[in-house]
């Protein structure tokens, strides 16, 4: 099997001196003055257009490079465009085209997911304007853990720069650098590879496991190997959605316009144009609000990778269903606990990816009817089981299920006829759960810790095996 390559990207703290974080900061500014620009030149198009249908327009409007090339005269009428390097100008522009582009395809039904409006202008004090250097080496260069930007020439045609430091460059070692973007957030910058990596051969398929996604806990899984594995749900996220919730109060109960201030020209005149400066309440709540969903994402993707990496470890194959929420919900609370606090697309995601770098194998099967039907005999409840049932019997065979286990095995069992007729794996029947276990993701790692209720309550008669081993649940209470 051949081996493919495949960009990944990898962001890294990046810190500079006080004096170049500014200049940095003014770089920023003229990729948004720039972009705005463009964006007012382009509804002066846009209104042209409706009225003459000129396709000269239309070609500079719609078209990827029609706005790109309108920089090269604009450096001539505004010479502070030159201190700029022409990776990050250019691009700008690009991504105005982009915006324009996603505009149009929405229009014309041609774009999935939600529906994208006309570009607004942006506010450079509300979001840090990134500069992307979409060529490799140039326009920056990395020797060791020291990253030089070029600054552009400026008027005296004297080549500037600045050099930052990277908090660790071994992520980037043996891999192809292809493009390199600037991003600042909260006060931190950081630095934005996109690498060209050589994925490893893909493993041969030796073990495996089928996971039925929920809400109550991230997904119940049954192995090949007679074992089950409950993972937990984060259970901090609830409560770190409710700290946002109280901040997100808090700020918007504070005045956000609150003191009106005039610009300046250049000559110090005051002019028409003004904007709003918020309290320093409401000012001091959002920067807090930022830092909590900064936390929110960092820890969630944390967790996601840390139970991805775990199950690909053990297993050569990772199965989970292909449910999704769709929305529904009795209550506000349900609401939010089913979609907004739901990890199950992201997980899958994380799967995906951590799959393709250890080289082993991921996919989806389809679950419908897993839940209700029986992995013994096959009997299905014709109207469904409600969520509130967690366990229940069989009246077909008298088997007596876990809800989420018995669902995870209709699922292995689906998996291994699929993988059956591409001869990766033997199919089989129905399988028995000998061992039961339970994972929480710890910041030290995954917890793996004995789970379940006692066996023999949970085993149809038939399968009734001495060798079954019964744990206390009790002894997760302190990991809940």
């Amino acid at each position: 099997m051949s081996r493919t390559a495949q960009s990944m990207v990898v962001r890294l703290p990046i810190y500079f001196l006080e004096l170049d974080g500014q200049r940095l900061d003014q770089q920023s500014r003229i990729c948004n003055w720039l972009y705005n620009h463009l964006l007012e030149k382009s509804l002066e198009l846009k209104n042209k257009y409706i009225e003459m249908q000129d396709p000269e327009i239309a070609r500079v409007l719609y078209t990827e490079r029609g706005l790109r090339n309108l920089v090269p005269g604009l450096k001539k009428d505004h010479l502070f465009l030159k201190t700029v390097h022409s990776s990050p100008l250019k691009n700008s522009a690009l991504r105005l085209s982009a915006a324009i582009k996603a505009h149009q395809q929405s229009r014309k039904k041609l774009r999935k997911g939600k529906k994208a409006g006309w570009p607004r202008f942006r506010s450079w004090k509300r979001s840090w304007f990134s500069l992307l250097f979409d060529e490799p080496g140039k326009g920056f260069r990395l020797e060791g853990q020291n990253l030089t930007i070029s600054l552009g020439s400026g008027l005296d045609r004297k080549e500037r720069k600045v050099t930052g430091v990277l908090q660790s460059s071994s992520p980037l070692k043996g891999k192809e650098i292809r493009n390199f973007r600037l991003v600042k957030q909260l006060e931190q910058f950081f630095a934005v590879f996109t690498v060209h990596v050589i994925l490893p051969e893909q493993k041969e398929i030796k073990r495996l496991i089928a996971l039925d996604p929920n809400h109550k806990n991230l997904a119940y899984g049954v192995d090949t190997e007679n074992e089950s594995v409950e993972i937990a749900a984060p259970s901090w996220l609830k409560k770190l959605d409710q700290r946002i919730d109280e901040i997100a109060s808090k700020r918007d109960r504070c005045k956000r316009q609150s003191q009106k201030v005039h610009l300046e020209s250049n000559k110090g005149d005051t002019v028409d144009k003004y904007y709003w400066k918020p309290s320093r309440r409401w000012a001091k709540l959002d920067e807090l609000l930022e830092k909590l969903r900064r936390k929110r994402r960092e820890q969630t993707k944390t967790f996601l990778y840390t139970v991805s990496q775990k199950l690909f470890k053990r297993y050569d194959l990772v199965a989970i269903g292909d449910y999704t929420p769709d929305g529904s919900g009795l209550s506000t609370k349900m609401r939010r606990a089913m979609n907004n606090q739901s990890l199950i697309a992201r997980f899958k995601h994380t799967l995906s990816w951590v799959a393709q770098k250890s080289g082993k194998t991921f996919c989806e099967f389809d679950e419908k009817g897993t839940t209700r039907t029986c992995h013994q005999c096959a009997f299905t409840w014709p109207d469904g089981l409600c969520p509130s049932i967690r366990t229940w019997t069989c009246p077909s065979c008298q088997t007596e299920h876990i809800r989420d286990e018995n669902s995870a095995q209709n699922g292995l069992q689906r998996v291994l006829r699929d993988l059956k007729l591409e001869n990766l794996v033997p199919g089989s029947g129905p399988v028995s759960v000998m061992k039961r276990w339970a994972w929480c993701a710890l910041p030290r790692g995954v917890q793996v810790l004995p789970q379940g209720q006692s066996s023999d309550s949970f085993t149809a008669p038939r399968n009734l095996n001495e060798d079954m081993i019964v744990f206390d649940q009790n002894r997760l209470s302190n990991f809940a």
